[in-house]
């Protein structure tokens, strides 16, 4: 079954320096299907232009697709009307537009921000930002012993806190740790203090089924590239009774219906928060490879199929290390997406190319891997915070895709022993 998805990518079917590509890096991006890549080309070749602007042919058929592709996405969340769903270039870019939209203009100070210990660096950096200019409080859901959050203590804030909490934003799954968080009853939670909260799906959205009516969340915040769609591509829904109150995000064409030398109206949504010509290409791809997705989920039987799958290649890893004194897995067995590791001996570097916590060793056992024609990452994955938490370095991270498959797992395994093999 995965093996005939991953006919469907025409990168996974190339070689590195002979050698059949193993791609597991799909929390940092996934790859695209041909279909995805097709509608690209479409685009570029066959009615490229702006939207909601011109009354020619081309432009009435890329306008005609602009919105199609919305409505398809907020079928895809079961979201009340495509107007609850604006389009991003990313998570960062979703959770950023909601930080200063609704947050500005609905946090003083003294308020609280909730988040989490295992954050990405995108659901943090933009809360600091604010709290600098607003001077509210954050506070963060500790993660357990046991690698989830600590509903009990957020149970806790609560009663303790309940007229001060405005805002919770939290991730749906770890890029780190793999945890599904259950975000419904974090959600229900926060209501009882009448907060709103934004979900982080942007490892959940390829492998969970998404419905924003049952998680009950007013907000939720995805990237299209890790839902096979291209880079730059993105969505945030926000609840239509809250997002007709938000101030625009950014000024300029499209986001207005009339303009004066001393005013403005603002257009209809979600076209006032989507301002100057978007990724047009992209966005329109971003609903084809949704539509691909759904497709491939219920030919495989599910999203409970494909979440056992993960589950059990996941599994696999692990236990082929199990008795390996060097292997030193981050995070419980239990997981999905990501499985990250240290190997003893051996240091990484970080996010970026600074070096942090590397040495020689641990470069050479990358170069090696990578030489292999295996794909995999070393660093803090964008969440430091969880790294100190838990007192652990830069560490290696194995991901999966809808087109990962056993085999991928036995490969991946049996070359980082050789990489540790030949160091030693």
């Amino acid at each position: 079954m995965r093996n005939n998805i991953k006919k469907q990518f025409p990168i996974l079917n190339q070689k590195i320096n002979g050698k059949q590509i193993v791609y597991l890096d799909s929390s940092a991006t996934t790859q695209k299907p041909q279909c995805v890549i097709d509608c690209l080309s479409e685009y570029y070749t066959k009615y490229n232009s702006n939207i909601h602007r011109g009354s020619h042919v081309l432009a009435l058929r890329a306008t005609e697709k602009w919105i199609e592709a919305h409505k398809i996405v907020a079928e895809f969340l079961n979201a009340t009307s495509y107007e609850e769903i604006i389009f991003t270039r990313n998570c960062t870019e979703g959770i950023n537009l909601f930080v200063n939209t609704y947050a500005k203009h609905n946090l003083e100070k003294g308020d609280i921000v909730v988040l989490s210990e295992m954050e990405h660096h995108s659901n943090i950096v933009p809360w600091l930002m604010l709290q600098k200019e607003i001077g509210f409080n954050i506070e963060y859901i500790p993660v357990a012993d046991n690698y989830e959050l600590d509903l009990e203590w957020f149970k806790s804030l609560i009663n303790k806190k309940k007229g001060r909490i405005k805002i919770v934003s939290i991730l749906h799954v770890s890029n780190v740790l793999g945890t599904i968080n259950d975000v419904k009853e974090i959600t229900k939670l926060a209501h009882k203090s009448n907060a709103v909260v934004l979900i982080d799906a942007a490892q959940s959205i390829a492998r969970l089924p998404m419905d924003v009516k049952d998680l009950g969340c007013d907000a939720l915040v995805f990237s299209g590239h890790k839902t096979y769609g291209p880079t730059g591509s993105g969505c945030i829904y926000i609840k239509k009774e809250i997002l007709e109150k938000l101030p625009p995000y950014m000024g300029g064409g499209e986001m207005i219906r009339e303009v004066s030398k001393k005013d403005f109206d603002l257009n209809e949504l979600p076209w006032r928060f989507e301002a100057g010509t978007p990724d047009i290409a992209d966005g329109i791809a971003l609903a084809t490879a949704i539509s691909w997705l759904s497709e491939a989920v219920k030919d495989m039987g599910g999203y409970d199929v494909l979440i056992n799958h993960e589950r059990d290649l996941v599994e696999s890893f692990i236990s082929q290390f199990d008795g390996i004194e060097w292997f030193k897995l981050f995070g419980s067995r239990e997981r999905v997406g990501a499985i990250t590791f240290n190997l003893k001996g051996f240091s990484f570097a970080g996010c970026k190319e600074s070096k942090i916590d590397s040495n020689t060793r641990g470069e050479d056992i990358l170069e090696f891997i990578s030489s292999q024609g295996v794909c995999i990452r070393d660093g803090f994955h964008c969440a430091q915070p969880l790294h100190d938490k838990f007192g652990v370095g830069p560490t290696m991270r194995v991901s999966l895709g809808v087109y990962s498959t056993q085999e991928d797992i036995d490969r991946v395994v049996l070359i980082i022993k050789q990489g540790v093999l030949r160091t030693l």
